[in-house]
C-alpha cells in the first residue's frame, strides 16, 4: 500500500478554494456548512468568502452549493468556508512510514473566543467568517469513532497552538480556545483499518502534531502580516 497521501488525491488550488478530490468516495467527518456530519464524499473543499457578503450571510448553504455548481465538481463535496485568503494556506504532513496525516489550514482569529464564553449571535446577526478551519487526511483509514476522536486530538492541537501564541478573546479577554466560527473536516483513506488514535497512539501523535504545526505556522504568518492578535482583519 502506497503511503504518500497527495499521490492518492488531486488538489486544485482556485484563487478562492481549495479542492481536494478523491478518486472514489471516502468517508469525512466534519460540521461543514455544506455536507456536515457523517459522510462519503468525493470532493473536501475550504472556500474563501468574503466578510461583507450579504448573500453567504443570508444563506451559507446555498451560497457554497452554488459555488459547487459553478466549479462543476462531480459527485458530494463537502464544503467549509474561511476568510481567510488562499495565499494564506498553510499545509504540513507527518508520517512513520506505516502512517500518514496530512493537514490543510487556514487560520484566521478575528473573532477569536474562549470555550464558554457568552453567547454573541443574535438570529438578525451575520457572524464574519475569521475562521481556523483545518482539513485532514489520515492513512490508514479509520473506525467512526476514532474519526471522533481523531478531531478530539486535532483541536487540542489547535487550543495549543492559540495558547502558546498568546491570543486571547475579542470578548472575555480569557485565553482563546478557538474562533466563533471553527471547523475541522478529516477524511479516513485506505483499505485498512485502525480502531485507536489517541494520545497514546502513533497515528494520534501525528494527528496532533500536524494539527499544532499547522495552526502555529498559520497564526505566525497572520501576525507577520500585521494582524493584530485578537484583533479584526477583512481576510482573517
Amino acid at each position: 500500500m502506497p503511503f504518500n497521501l497527495l499521490e492518492q488525491v488531486t488538489l486544485h488550488r482556485e484563487q478562492d478554494a481549495l479542492i481536494i478530490s478523491f478518486p472514489r468516495p471516502v468517508p469525512i467527518l466534519s460540521w461543514a456548512v455544506l455536507n456536515g456530519g457523517f459522510c462519503y464524499a468525493s470532493h473536501l473543499v475550504n472556500h474563501h468568502v468574503n466578510s461583507d457578503d450579504a448573500g453567504f450571510g443570508g444563506n451559507p448553504e446555498g451560497w457554497l452549493s452554488r459555488e459547487m455548481q459553478r466549479l462543476e465538481l462531480q459527485g458530494k463535496a463537502v464544503v467549509m468556508a474561511t476568510g481567510v485568503t488562499m495565499s494564506e494556506l498553510i499545509e504540513v504532513s507527518f508520517s512513520d512510514g506505516a502512517r500518514e496525516v496530512a493537514c490543510f489550514a487556514t487560520a484566521g482569529y478575528g473573532n477569536a473566543l474562549s470555550v464558554g464564553d457568552a453567547a454573541s449571535f443574535q438570529d438578525s446577526q451575520v457572524i464574519s467568517p475569521h475562521t481556523i478551519n483545518m482539513i485532514f487526511l489520515v492513512q490508514p483509514s479509520l473506525r467512526e469513532e476514532a474519526m471522533v476522536e481523531a478531531v478530539q486530538i486535532a483541536t487540542e492541537g489547535r487550543v495549543r497552538a492559540l495558547y502558546e501564541s498568546g491570543i486571547r478573546s475579542t470578548q472575555s479577554s480569557l485565553p482563546a480556545t478557538g474562533t466563533g466560527t471553527d471547523c475541522i473536516a478529516l477524511a479516513s483513506i485506505g483499505s485498512s483499518v485502525e480502531r485507536y488514535c489517541g494520545k497514546h497512539t502513533k497515528l494520534g501523535e501525528l494527528i496532533g502534531l500536524a494539527a499544532y504545526t499547522a495552526i502555529a505556522k498559520g497564526l505566525a504568518k497572520a501576525s507577520a502580516a500585521g494582524v493584530k492578535l485578537g484583533g479584526n482583519s477583512d481576510v482573517q
